[in-house]
C-alpha cells in the first residue's frame, strides 16, 4: 500500500487515490519460483538458450520480485522494444507495473513487459520470489483524474519514440471487461488455456469471449 501511495503522489494524485480499489481484508499472492538450468531441463548440447517464462505482463497494480539467486535471466522491455537485462542487486526488489494500474492511470503508469531466460547449463537453478499485490475483484475500470501536465509528459515520451513497441498486447482496456477481477481471470485463462478448459465452464460467456479472440491474441504467457 505504501508504494502505491507513492505512485499516486508521483503522478499528481492524492496519496489515498487507489485505496478504494482494495478490499478491507485484501488478499495478495506470493510464490517461490524455480527456473531449472539447461542441463536439468534436458536441453541438448549446443542449444544454449531456452525460455523460462515467455513475454508477459502482470495483471493487477504492482508486483515485487526478490531475485533470490545471482543468476541473470530476468529481462524487461523498454518503449523501443529492446530487451534489457535486469541483473540481481543484493538487498533490492524489482517492481513491475501491472495492467490494472495502467488502465486506471490512462496509460501513464505503463505495464511492464518482461520475460525470463533459463539459466545457462551447469549454473544451477534460478530462484525468485514474486509478490503480487491484489486488488478488489469487484473494482470497476474507473479512470483516475491524472493531471493534464502528467498526461502531456507521457504523450511526449511516446511521440519521441514513435509510439510504444511492445511484444505483449495490453488487455485491460476500459469497456472490454466489466471489472478488474474479470480481466484478471481472462488474462489467467489466456495464459493457461488447459487450466481454463478444465475449471471454467465451456459454455460460459467468459470462455466464449476467450475462444473468439484471434489465435495470436491467446498465446500470451504469464506466471
Amino acid at each position: 500500500m505504501f508504494f502505491t501511495q507513492l505512485v499516486a503522489e508521483a503522478i499528481g494524485l492524492p496519496a489515498d487515490a487507489f485505496d478504494r480499489f482494495f478490499d478491507e481484508a485484501q488478499q495478495h499472492k506470493l510464490k517461490i519460483v524455480k527456473y531449472p538450468d539447461l542441463a536439468e531441463l534436458g536441453v541438448k548440447e549446443g542449444e544454449e538458450e531456452a525460455q523460462g517464462v515467455g513475454p508477459h505482463k502482470d495483471s493487477m497494480l504492482t508486483s515485487y520480485l526478490l531475485q533470490a539467486t545471482e543468476h541473470r535471466g530476468l529481462q524487461v522491455q523498454n518503449t523501443l522494444g529492446e530487451w534489457i537485462d535486469c541483473a540481481p542487486v543484493p538487498g533490492t526488489l524489482v517492481v513491475a507495473i501491472g495492467q490494472g494500474l495502467e488502465a486506471l492511470t490512462q496509460g501513464v503508469c505503463a505495464s511492464t513487459t518482461h520475460r525470463v531466460l533459463s539459466p545457462a547449463r551447469g549454473t544451477g537453478a534460478r530462484y525468485s520470489i514474486p509478490f503480487f499485490q491484489g486488488v478488489s475483484y469487484d473494482a470497476t475500470f474507473e479512470s483516475m483524474q491524472v493531471p493534464e501536465e502528467v498526461m502531456r509528459l507521457r504523450r511526449g515520451v511516446l511521440e519521441r519514440n514513435g509510439g510504444r513497441k511492445d511484444d505483449v498486447e495490453f488487455t485491460f482496456s476500459k469497456g472490454r471487461w466489466g471489472h478488474l477481477g474479470e480481466a484478471t481471470l481472462m488474462n489467467r485463462i489466456r495464459s493457461h488455456p488447459d487450466v481454463g478448459e478444465r475449471w471454467v465452464c465451456l459454455g460460459s460467456s467468459l470462455f466464449i469471449q476467450l475462444t473468439e479472440l484471434p489465435t495470436d491474441d491467446r498465446s500470451i504467457r504469464t506466471f
